[in-house]
């Protein structure tokens, strides 16, 4: 077997296709994942896989502002190939270098590549690619032979599962029952739980907050087409909530995936928005890329307890199998404070909040981390601002 003969493996192929401009490539590749996944394999060779070579899945933690002399040289390699993201710890004020899945990286420079090349042949088929793969991944993970997906998965990602209501990984019966697990009340209090004026996180996340949509697209969302009308698909309800703050909340496929309410507030509407499933990764937000208003997502509106109206937008993503909703299904529904809303099946996902001009302080660390671009790393009951 000579040297061109041997085959490379998964992140030795995705970054051959980058570096030679390889789009039909790449579609393979993430095909490949998908397949190797319902094959059963994790972290090698699955969906799971981390973006960056062997040997550097390990987290590091780096206190204070960066600088680039402080960085270890594979972090340094890292932030340039954006095999990941920087959050920053909310507890200690760290900065948490995050891998991000193989996936995502395949499924962000096949965005990168449509968009700068202008050409909608290729625009068309990675729209048609994205939806095929989600719904391919989406149907495996529901089928009882996704269990053995479990245990890797948690070992990969070091989750807790003593915080869960169900810890017996054996009693789940596919690998969404476990994806879209309960947690136990305990385990994520609800800040001030009584006075409905003290937002609070509605899930587990990186969490940006601004006081203006133009803010949000000067210092983080950076596609042209992202407004509100374009978001909401609602000329009314954005005139309503023109000028108003909003937070943008992001799961990681490690994370609790079930999102909540962020104060009291009964709904009026829900409206679903079909759309393609992009990775909504920053990578990809950070560029002219709009990735909120064309991806798969619901529009629901709430009246608050002080009587005007705001959103909240869940937004599917790449191989996201659905959004589901349990305690908001139904307008008319009252719901209190951190009650759950719904969850979302398989992938990384985002929930956008949307309230009038001036009703919201946002809590000073998070605007402060999000004026400097970057994710504040929140659990789902936390503390998040107040009402003005």
């Amino acid at each position: 077997m000579t040297v061109d003969e041997i085959p490379l493996s998964t992140h030795e192929e995705v970054e051959h296709h980058i570096e030679n401009d390889n789009t039909d490539g790449l579609m393979n590749s993430l095909s490949k994942t998908v397949d190797e996944s319902l094959q059963g394999k994790t972290v090698n060779g699955g969906i799971h896989t981390p973006s960056a070579p062997k040997h550097w899945y390990q987290r590091k933690l780096l206190r204070g502002w960066l600088h680039t002399h402080l960085f270890p040289e594979n972090i340094k390699t890292a932030i340039e190939k954006r095999y990941g993201n920087f959050v920053v710890l909310r507890e200690t004020g760290e900065y948490h270098y995050e891998e991000m899945p193989i996936y995502t990286r395949i499924g962000m420079h096949l965005l990168f590549v449509g968009h700068y090349r202008q050409k909608m042949v290729d625009s068309h088929l990675m729209h048609k690619l994205f939806l095929h793969e989600s719904r391919r991944q989406g149907t495996f993970f529901i089928d009882p032979i996704s269990v053995k997906q479990i245990e890797p998965f948690i070992d990969h990602y070091n989750i807790d599962m003593s915080q869960y209501c169900i810890q017996d990984i054996n009693a789940y019966t596919n690998f969404n029952e476990f994806f879209t697990r309960a947690i136990k009340p305990e385990a994520r209090p609800i800040a001030d739980a009584e006075n409905p004026d003290v937002l609070i996180s509605a899930a587990d996340c990186r969490l940006n907050v601004f006081h203006t949509v133009d803010a949000a697209a000067e210092f983080w969302i950076k596609g042209k087409e992202f407004n509100l009308p374009n978001l909401l698909q609602d000329e009314a309800l954005a005139a309503e909530l023109d000028g108003g703050s909003l937070a943008i909340f992001r799961l990681a496929p490690q994370d609790y995936h079930r999102w909540h309410s962020l104060t009291r507030g009964t709904i009026e509407s829900i409206k679903d928005i079909q759309g393609t499933y992009f990775t909504v990764n920053p990578c990809t937000i950070n560029e002219n890329l709009n990735v909120f208003t064309e991806n798969r997502r619901m529009v629901m509106t709430l009246k608050s307890h002080k009587g005007f109206r705001y959103a909240v937008v869940p937004i599917g993503a790449l191989l996201v199998g659905s959004i589901v909703l349990t305690h908001a299904n139904e307008v008319g529904n009252d719901l209190e404070k951190g009650e759950e809303m719904g969850y979302f099946q398989y992938g990384g996902s985002t929930v956008i909040a949307v309230f009038p001009k001036d009703v919201v302080a946002w809590d000073k660390d998070l605007l402060q981390n999000s004026e400097n671009s970057v994710e504040t790393k929140v659990n789902m009951g936390e503390r998040i601002g107040v009402f003005q």
